[in-house]
């Protein structure tokens, strides 16, 4: 069995862990003006940023000056805030041009139209790397932000990643999702299995291995197991898999259905739809004493529950009224509300990070799309428009991007767009993937 490596995930918290304040910050000179950015205004406009190639200050790895320069462009290009500039318009020679304030000539990177620049340098020196990173403010000519890093030189994606995660805060006030990955269901044979990849759909790595169907991953809250339903046994039952060490454990194996597993945030709780009552409800499950409890039950099937971020409301599907429809859950009161009244076949509700905005695939047209729309029912918005269906959402934990299975071309995949509908880009590559979910992040902020 393939799995997310521990060793792979100590070299990585290596490199983060000894990330240095870059101390080149004097008095008055802390970044305090961040912009409030909000993308899923159509209206949004992208930051401008160059990045000149990093600056090699050995002989050793001189390839990797354009590599980082090109990963990190990607990385903030995939927030959805910055647009990263052609260097093929830039003025210097980056291997020449200077590394601080008084060295550059800013009023060139004004005319180019840049708001922000990058300036990088590295070292290595055999399997080891030292990264120096600065962030300058165009306009004003000072430096917002100064890092350095330094570890294996095998894992310098982690450093650039890391790098674009330090910028994202300094200019927005918020982390990026450069460390977090995505679980989803991939077709093998007559089979189904658990994969995860990177943020980017980088790094596919294989978690169950058991030639059954296997469904529905959902991250545990710690970041470190994943919840899904299998059929291994004959029966749809819930496990759970640490993606670190493989060891698999047996969460639900009532008689009847066990599916849809949701972790309750900040615990160990899942919400589920078992059948042990008749139909299909949904219960408040406790792994560790193998209680449970009945939180939304009714003559009709009541599925695919989702959580508020505090844990104190829920999303679900149930057909009551005659079709499918998006409800919500106060847990405390037992009160539910029905908000999706368009469309006749609404599923896969997603719960926003930030509890703004929830996701849900709809059928519009014969097609499925994505949609959102707030907990009261208002502001409903279509973000996919027909190509191919459109299923499964699932929220960065930033809550800027929405992953999600599409066939817009052919076999069901995985996508990813930004929350007001742009910015749309394939994750994973050739077979069939479905059923994404992402994961919190792997580090603390």
């Amino acid at each position: 069995m393939k799995r997310f490596s521990q060793r792979r995930a100590v070299h990585i918290a290596r490199v983060l862990l000894i990330s240095v304040v870059f101390g080149l910050f004097c008095a008055g000179t802390a970044w305090s003006q961040r912009i409030h950015i909000d993308i899923t205004q159509p209206s949004f406009q992208q930051i401008s940023i160059a990045i000149p190639d990093f600056k090699f200050l050995s002989a050793q790895s001189p390839q990797l000056a354009r590599q980082m320069a090109q990963t990190l462009g990607q990385s903030l290009e995939y927030s959805g805030v910055f647009r990263p500039m052609d260097p093929r318009g830039f003025l210097e020679d980056p291997q020449s041009m200077g590394m601080t304030a008084g060295e550059i000539r800013f009023h060139d990177w004004r005319r180019l139209g840049a708001d922000y620049l990058v300036r990088s340098s590295y070292e290595v020196r055999g399997e080891e790397l030292r990264l120096e990173a600065r962030l300058f403010d165009v306009l004003s000519g000072r430096m917002v932000v100064g890092r350095v890093y330094e570890g294996e030189s095998r894992n310098w994606q982690a450093m650039v990643h890391r790098l674009a995660d330090e910028i994202l805060y300094a200019i927005t006030g918020e982390r990026g999702v450069f460390d977090t990955k995505l679980a989803y269901v991939q077709v093998k044979g007559n089979a189904k299995e658990i994969f995860i990849c990177d943020f980017d759909g980088g790094n596919p790595q294989q978690v169950t291995s058991n030639g059954s169907l296997n469904l529905s991953p959902s991250w545990h809250p710690n970041g470190s197991e994943l919840a899904f339903v299998s059929y291994k046994e004959g029966a749809a039952k819930i496990y759970s898999v640490n993606v670190f060490t493989g060891s698999e454990r047996l969460l639900s194996g009532h008689k009847g259905l066990n599916i849809a597993p949701a972790w309750r945030p900040g615990t160990s709780q899942l919400a589920a739809t078992l059948s042990i009552s008749g139909s299909p409800d949904i219960y408040l499950l406790s792994p560790a004493d193998g209680s449970y409890q009945k939180l939304v039950h009714s003559w009709a099937i009541n599925v695919s529950p989702s959580w508020s971020p505090d844990g104190k409301r829920l999303a679900y599907v149930s057909n009551e009224t005659g079709s499918p429809q998006i409800y919500v859950l106060d847990v405390s009161t037992g009160e539910k509300r029905r908000i999706t009244f368009s469309g006749r076949y609404n599923t896969s509700p997603a719960w926003s990070p930030k509890g703004d905005w929830i996701a849900f695939s709809g059928s519009k047209d014969g097609r499925h799309n994505i949609f959102i729309v707030r907990p009261d029912g208002s502001d409903l918005r279509q973000l996919t428009h027909g190509e191919g269906n459109n299923e499964s959402p699932t929220w960065s934990p930033d809550g800027r991007m929405i992953a999600f299975s599409s066939t817009r071309q052919g076999d069901s995949s995985i996508w990813v767009l930004l929350t007001n509908g742009t910015g749309l880009r394939r994750l994973t590559g050739e077979g069939v993937q479905e059923m994404p979910h992402w994961s919190p992040r792997f580090r603390s902020n």
